[in-house]
């Protein structure tokens, strides 16, 4: 595990970086950008539709998580909820973070497949290395961070897009249920976590790996071919890598 080594978590997590810096100001922008498009004008009107100030769009548990665990999420972007009226808007605005990211996963592993057939053998776990390899590591990260924040947004668990997305459905049919999760949205997210947590000392096992598989693995099968993880977070069949 790269846990075990210091050293090579910190050099992977370097890697990490340039990608965070763009997938998590994406991620929001979109959500901004489609509210904005369907008719609330609060993404606007709070400047949340400017990629000038991106320390606006990082949450800082978001950030750790991210950095320490390989996932995480950002502050999410103000709008008025009353104005998404229709089932439609409602799921356009959950998915529209999800689906930017996994377009950047699609720009950023097409550009790792040409780097990988020029010759590129990327390592995020060395410092020193030739520039084509220094350069296909930065492209893996950044292709990971997208991949991984697309699935792990879409997750069912309340706060996160994949969660919006099954209230978008199913609020009418259980109105109560719905309205008990809100009021106790920020418990049942202390509870993920500490499962997560505990859960990670159990030996091999990784239940971030468990719960990403069915949605990072077949996405990164039709961009790259293959199941491509990360040093720390490997939600693939195998331990993928190059």
């Amino acid at each position: 595990m790269i846990l075990s080594d210091p050293f090579a978590f910190l050099v992977s997590t370097l890697f990490l970086i340039p990608g965070a810096l763009i997938a998590v100001p994406v991620h929001e922008l979109a959500h901004g950008f489609a509210a904005w498009r369907m008719g609330d004008a609060t993404p606007r009107n709070r400047g949340f539709l400017s990629p000038t100030e991106p320390r606006k769009f990082f949450s800082l548990y978001g950030t750790l998580a991210l950095l320490f665990w390989r996932v995480g999420w950002g502050q999410s972007v103000p709008i008025n909820e009353s104005r998404l009226n229709s089932l439609g808007q409602k799921v356009i605005y959950a998915l529209a973070g999800p689906i930017a990211n996994l377009a950047l996963a699609v720009v950023f592993g097409l550009a790792l497949r040409t780097l990988v057939a020029s010759g590129s053998q990327p390592s995020p776990i060395k410092l020193v290395q030739p520039p084509i390899d220094l350069l296909g590591v930065v492209v893996w990260a950044a292709f990971f961070v997208n991949l991984a924040m697309f699935a792990f947004n879409l997750l069912p668990i309340p706060g996160l897009d994949g969660w919006r997305i099954i209230d978008a459905l199913f609020r009418r049919r259980s109105p109560r249920f719905f309205f008990e999760a809100d009021m106790n949205r920020y418990r049942i997210v202390q509870f993920v976590i500490i499962g997560f947590v505990i859960i990670s000392f159990v030996p091999g096992i990784n239940l971030l790996n468990v719960a990403l598989l069915p949605i990072y693995a077949p996405a990164s099968y039709l961009i790259l071919g293959q199941c491509v993880a990360y040093p720390g977070l490997s939600p693939c069949p195998q331990l993928g890598g190059f």
